[in-house]
């Protein structure tokens, strides 16, 4: 959907005065931009890793804050969408679920009191407070954690180089407690969207979820990529690769792309002569990069690994059936050996 460049500044203006709250002026800490290389960013505390780019949401940066804590911000410009994650220490015990139940309510009524002094001062008018929910989110080999949201739907009254001009704007708001943090997400985006703009949110959100479900699920995924990588035609290796390949189709957030050409066309020949290879030979590509990526690889490490691992399987399969060599193949092959199959990949497209 299009909006006229006036809506495009309110609309931004919104964002910047919600996400700063009721400061008196610009809290005291350091912004960084994102990696150069595409990096994920870690949050150590947790280990949940940001991804550089979250189903179609570019990671902006984040903010450290000189008193502790941090604002991280993403943002689709295209949907004219911005969400921003901050994670705080608690700073008190929460030994009970009630305990925790109270202090997200806690942390609810500071957002409405944001907002209600905000029209108070004119700069909002038309808020419309949705209900509060409560769920939680099932955490693997650990005790679930609540969560509570809750939508705001205001009109943001504002000057811009156009003139006094108004913007509707929807804001979604979702608190959880994770290893002693406060993880506050809102997403705010223009309230026009409508369906498809809640539609854009939920997908979203529901990947932050993934994000913060993932530490506590990822040990246990590391242990069975190295069982594939120790034996990869076991029926052990085989099996715990299936279940490393449904986890990755859950987080498309990692940096792993394998090129459909050539290797398409590679897997393609080796089914043709000998099926059932193109399937070792895509497990080990997938897998190779996911060990990369799990160490907080960048799409070049990943491609790399993943060569080097596709490789290893390739030579054994070739010494088992012969026809599925190829020159094109042999040549990548060494050269990912030699630790350049991203490179060999690069230069390959290039003379295409």
């Amino acid at each position: 959907m299009n909006f006229p460049p006036i809506f495009h500044t309110l609309f931004f203006l919104a964002l910047t005065s919600v996400f700063t709250g009721l400061h008196a002026q610009e809290p005291k800490g350091r912004w960084t931009p994102p990696p150069l290389n595409g990096s994920p960013w870690k949050h150590g505390p947790t280990e949940v890793s940001f991804p550089a780019m979250l189903g179609g949401y570019r990671f902006a940066g984040h903010f450290d804050y000189a008193d502790g804590g941090v604002l991280l911000r993403y943002e689709n410009l295209q949907e004219q969408a911005r969400m921003d994650l901050f994670l705080f220490k608690t700073n008190e015990a929460l030994p009970t679920v009630d305990d925790k139940h109270r202090r997200l309510l806690m942390e609810m009524d500071i957002v409405i009191q944001d907002f209600e002094s905000m029209v108070q001062q004119r700069r909002y008018k038309n808020l419309v407070i949705g209900e509060v929910f409560g769920g939680e989110l099932a955490l693997w080999q650990k005790q679930s954690v609540p969560i509570a949201s809750r939508t705001f739907t205001a009109t943001r009254l504002g000057i811009s180089n156009e003139g006094s001009a108004e913007a509707a704007v929807r804001q979604w708001v979702g608190v959880t407690i994770l290893d002693d943090y406060l993880i506050t997400i809102r997403h705010m985006r223009p309230a026009a969207t409508g369906d498809a703009g809640e539609e854009s949110m939920k997908r979203i959100v529901g990947l932050v979820f993934q994000l913060l479900k993932d530490p506590a699920l990822r040990s246990h995924i590391r242990e069975l990529v190295d069982a594939y990588l120790k034996d990869p035609f076991s029926e052990h290796g085989v099996q715990a690769s299936g279940a490393v390949l449904a986890y990755l189709k859950q987080t498309p957030y990692f940096p792993i792309s394998i090129p459909e050409v050539p290797v398409s066309d590679w897997l393609a020949h080796c089914k043709a002569i000998a099926p059932g290879t193109e399937e070792d030979l895509l497990r080990a590509f997938m897998l190779g990069s996911a060990k990369a990526a799990f160490a907080s690889g960048d799409a070049d490490t990943c491609l790399k690994e993943g060569s080097r691992q596709f490789a290893k399987v390739y030579r054994i399969l070739v010494a088992k059936h012969p026809g599925i060599s190829r020159p094109e193949m042999e040549s990548f092959a060494t050269a990912a050996e030699n630790g350049e199959g991203h490179l060999w990949l690069k230069d390959y497209e290039l003379r295409k």
